[in-house]
């Protein structure tokens, strides 16, 4: 847990890391130069489980969250943000999934937004898919969450969080592990993730918009994706509201995302049916997003991208 003047939600998010139901954890708690009463809260809990650094100065989450990465006792690290809260069952779900898939690296769940008052206000859908679905999603977007997601630590400690890409510096390293190491995803909510007016993401986000282009230029050309700079413009329109969109572009939106099929089965970066499926899902989201509806779903079907049997796998 990484802190920085978190006192007003950090006593929620301890409470919520002490009352899991594995119960053989550290929790560390890396204090980035508080100055309100955030580490004099952390400092009430008598409980042997809670270690507490604190830096000299003010470093910034990244160098943060890769002392706690250095420092960590576990066989797994579970990050949890000082503003967000665990449900009791998280650590226990995550590491029986390890146990049940011991080759994986990483494994990430389903997140509900929560505001300011902890009231649940949007939750996060759920991805039915192979890892090879995930992993060409991760081409789009970041689907992982930090506060849901769990990574073996000799992996994390290898690559580790990265300079120049915050606050997008969990997509970087999730999309990294998954370059070169199995990953999964479980189909249930392990975080509550709060949305406020304090979110990093939220004073950033002009520089997450520029890591988040870089994230996905490196990925497109890992796979051997050849693009213009017209293509991809088109493509970053299905990451984020942050990135231009013009309507009446659609079919050449569409025609993008069936130039990519095109080449995935070329390159073949990506299992086919894995790929188109998340082709779909990012038009799907693409739809709800800029247009609220879901009736312009027929110029990507005209297209020839996806079969009616697949666009119900979704839905």
């Amino acid at each position: 847990m990484a802190v920085y003047n978190g006192e007003r939600y950090i006593r929620q998010a301890i409470d919520s890391a002490l009352k899991q139901t594995f119960r053989d954890f550290e929790l560390l708690v890396v204090d980035d130069g508080s100055t309100d009463n955030s580490i004099a809260i952390v400092n009430e809990y008598a409980d042997d489980r809670v270690r507490v650094l604190q830096n000299e100065s003010n470093l910034g989450l990244f160098l943060t969250r890769n002392r706690g990465v250095m420092e960590a006792r576990g066989e797994y690290f579970a990050t949890l943000d000082c503003d967000d809260i665990a449900p009791a069952e998280r650590l226990e779900t995550q590491l029986k999934y390890f146990r049940d898939y011991p080759d994986c690296a990483m494994c990430g769940g389903r997140i509900k937004y929560i505001d300011e008052r902890s009231a649940v206000i949007g939750k996060f859908s759920a991805l039915k898919g192979d890892e090879g679905y995930l992993k060409s999603l991760l081409l789009f977007t970041n689907i992982f969450s930090n506060s849901a997601t769990m990574i073996d630590i000799s992996v994390l400690r290898e690559l580790q969080y990265r300079k120049g890409y915050e606050p997008a510096e969990d997509y970087d390293l999730f999309e990294r592990v998954a370059a070169t190491h199995q990953i999964g995803f479980i189909n249930r909510f392990l975080s509550y993730y709060r949305v406020h007016d304090n979110n990093i993401s939220t004073i950033k986000s002009q520089n997450r918009k520029r890591a988040e282009r870089e994230i996905i230029e490196r990925q497109l050309q890992r796979y051997g994706f050849k693009y213009s700079a017209d293509d991809l413009l088109f493509h970053l329109a299905f990451t984020t509201a942050e990135f231009d969109f013009e309507k009446h572009k659609v079919k050449e939106y569409a025609a993008w995302l069936n130039n990519l099929r095109s080449q995935n089965k070329t390159n073949r970066a990506f299992n086919e049916q894995s790929f188109e499926l998340a082709l779909m899902k990012q038009w799907l989201r693409l739809c709800m997003n800029r247009f609220k509806t879901s009736h312009d779903l027929r110029p990507f079907l005209e297209a020839g991208m996806v079969s009616y049997r697949n666009l119900y796998k979704l839905i």
